[in-house]
């Protein structure tokens, strides 16, 4: 019976493949040696290994190629095996056994002193002793120029190039050797996800109608020019789950990278070999702001399915050339959005999965996460069904650092009832809440460049005190969403750039959590723009520009509020869909606010009409005046009575530095 035949009864695995391997180093050491025995002897560890090959075909020791055919054999039609595919990637021969001798090394910290040295690794000197009679100079072929190959794709390190060069030593890579045995150890910054935890196709919801078929993306990602995948998309939205369709449907794992690596050239040599001998596609999340492009070096092996996995902005291209295919993948659609809902088995605990779905436009992995909390939530609350309170809760327990960091909640669950405005401003608050409420429908059925953008932009302007930011909480409470209001200490930076992506992130956080945002004070950053006269100028008319393309691209809801409408830029109020004109309150409505705020009171009727007549305060005021003269009473611990209210009146005229004009016999009263 042949070697191989005699192999025929080892299990056909990873491990079992390596240390067959491995003992084809033990047959080129005896096949160099000048006397066998006598190294044997003195070397009682390759009597062990000896032993193995009389275990295994009953023989002794093969000559190194008759080894290596024997191994082949028994190995044939399983190319899926870690060695195998490094086998099948055109390293060569020598390459493999070097390979396989600096791994023998790690694992026996006998093998690197049989060749003289003090240190348990191999030198250059001692591999080149060894393997220098196994060199094909026909195929270019040496010690020196394969040890370069390995190191090039990733496999080995060396260590001390400080050294003469004979004495130079090489390392396997831990996490590579590990792969090679069939043991996944991987370094942080890597993860490999088996195809069979690899979601399946079925489950992959598209966003909407005419989505690319995952057959032929599966198809393009899989094809013989190699291209380079490109996932573009809100955070949270499925790419990561599109990408393991893809490879699962290749029956490929998914090796997961984070995007430092590929600024770190051996680490990411490492991730495309581990890609290599695992058979997997490698996939990287790049974070790329405005302006920014990032360039995915070349992989040291061909025939690895590379995903990068981005974002709306920023230019993604290859260091190869491998063309780079880009597929969008926007939120999803209100049908997309049932789908979604159905898919978390919730059906039986949501009755009103259409009102949820309509009444949220959230990514595709923010649903599931979020109906997962809410459901919680009603089970505490000894609930079977969620509702849209429950829903919001939950997006609210969701919210995104990117947001958080430049942007404050307002707690708008109280119903702000009564907003002291005139009729036109009131009618004008109703049709963006009804705007909102139906944005998709009306850019479904849109033309132009914006259709099917989705967003939707506000102006509230007028002066200090108007109930514009009221305005806002009214919104937020009818349309049931989180309002936040971003905080511009925060979003502006001296340093060039830096205030567009601050924004830019919040921008992105809002659109896919579905909150409104507020920015208050907006002329602040819409100024208009100038004529450039110096640096400042045309950084300053950048960033306006920057402000103008963003926020026409806005799919969420934005409110800008402002005291000096003027001083915004032209093309700024071209783009809002809605501009709400906040007034001064008139006599009728400085009453209703000032007798509203004031609470249970003992003041008179008289006094509070002759406030309301004489007073052309703001709604802000009144309310300071309302409150101050509430604590007056509480303070004194009697009921609030005119007294208070006039000395609350004549405190507020001091702040603003105006004489009260109050009649003199009501004045001179307090």
């Amino acid at each position: 019976m042949t070697p191989a035949g005699r192999l025929d009864r080892v299990d056909r695995t990873a491990g079992n493949h390596l240390r067959l391997s491995l003992l084809g180093v033990v047959a080129q050491i005896i096949a160099i040696a000048q006397d066998a025995e006598a190294l044997v002897a003195a070397h009682p560890f390759l009597a062990e290994r000896l032993g193995d090959f009389a275990d295994l075909i009953g023989e002794p020791t093969p000559t190194r190629a008759a080894w290596r055919a024997a191994v082949r054999q028994w190995r044939a039609g399983h190319d899926q095996l870690p060695l195998a595919r490094l086998e099948a990637s055109g390293l060569g021969d020598l390459a493999i056994d070097l390979l396989l001798t600096l791994g023998f090394a790690e694992e026996d910290s006998r093998l690197a002193p049989l060749f003289g040295g003090d240190s348990a690794r191999l030198t250059l000197g001692a591999l080149d002793a060894l393997w220098h009679g196994a060199e094909d100079e026909a195929q270019d072929e040496t010690v020196r120029s394969s040890l370069a190959k390995l190191c090039d794709a990733g496999l080995a390190s060396l260590l001390n190039r400080d050294k003469v060069r004979l004495d130079w030593e090489y390392a396997v890579e831990p996490a590579l050797w590990d792969a090679l045995g069939g043991i996944i150890r991987l370094p942080a910054d890597m993860a490999l996800v088996p195809v069979h935890l690899l979601p399946d196709g079925e489950r992959f919801v598209p966003p909407r109608p005419g989505f690319p078929d995952l057959g032929a993306l599966a198809a393009t990602l899989g094809a013989e020019t190699e291209p380079v995948l490109c996932l573009r998309g809100p955070t949270r939205n499925g790419r990561h789950m599109l990408a393991g369709c893809l490879l699962g449907m290749l029956g490929r794992p998914m090796l997961a990278v984070e995007e430092r690596l590929l600024d770190d050239s051996a680490g990411w040599r490492l991730a495309g070999a581990l890609a290599a001998v695992t058979g997997a596609g490698l996939a990287v999340e790049l974070r790329l702001g405005a302006g920014e492009d990032r360039e995915l070096p070349a992989l040291p092996f061909g025939g690895v399915p590379l995903i990068a996995i981005a974002g709306a902005h920023g230019g993604v291209r290859s260091a190869d050339r491998r063309p780079v295919v880009t597929v969008g993948v926007p939120m999803p659609e209100p049908s997309a959005r049932v789908a979604l809902w159905r898919r978390t088995a919730l059906d039986s605990t949501a009755s009103n999965i259409e009102a949820l779905a309509a009444n949220f436009r959230l990514t595709s992995g923010t649903i599931v996460r979020a109906a997962e909390t809410a459901l919680g939530q009603a089970r505490l609350a000894n609930r079977d069904h969620i509702g849209i309170a429950d829903m919001q809760l939950a997006i609210r327990t969701l919210c995104d650092s990117r947001l958080e960091s430049v942007a404050r909640r307002i707690d708008a669950s109280e119903d702000p009832t009564f907003i002291a405005l005139d009729d036109v401003a009131h009618e004008e608050l109703a049709a963006l809440a009804a705007r909102c409420r139906h944005r998709e429908t009306l850019a479904a059925g849109g033309v132009g460049i914006n259709a099917g953008a989705g967003g939707v932009r506000a102006l509230f302007a007028g002066p200090s005190g108007t109930g514009k930011t009221l305005a806002a909480h009214w919104l937020a409470h009818r349309l049931t969403k989180d309002l936040f209001r971003i905080d511009l200490a925060a979003s502006v930076s001296k340093y060039i750039g830096e205030t567009e992506k601050n924004l830019d992130r919040a921008l992105a956080a809002a659109e896919e959590l579905d909150c409104i945002l507020l920015l208050d004070e907006g002329d602040a950053l819409m100024t208009r723009r100038t004529e450039v006269g110096s640096a400042n100028d045309r950084y300053a008319n950048l960033e306006t520009n920057f402000l103008l393309q963003r926020i026409e691209a806005y799919e969420g809801i934005l409110l800008v509020t402002s005291n000096a409408p003027d001083r915004i830029d032209d093309a700024f109020a071209r783009r809002m869909d809605v501009v709400v004109q906040f007034r001064l309150p008139d006599e009728t409505r400085r009453y209703q606010i000032l007798d509203r705020h004031l609470g249970p009171h003992r003041a008179s009727d008289p006094l509070i009409q002759e406030i309301a007549c004489r007073c052309p305060l703001s709604g802000g005021q009144l309310r300071n005046v309302a409150v101050h003269a509430r604590l007056l009473a509480l303070d004194a611990g009697i009921p609030l009575g005119d007294a208070e209210v006039r000395a609350a009146l004549l405190r507020e005229y001091r702040k603003i530095d105006a004489h009260c004009p109050l009649k003199p016999h009501l004045a001179a009263a307090g």
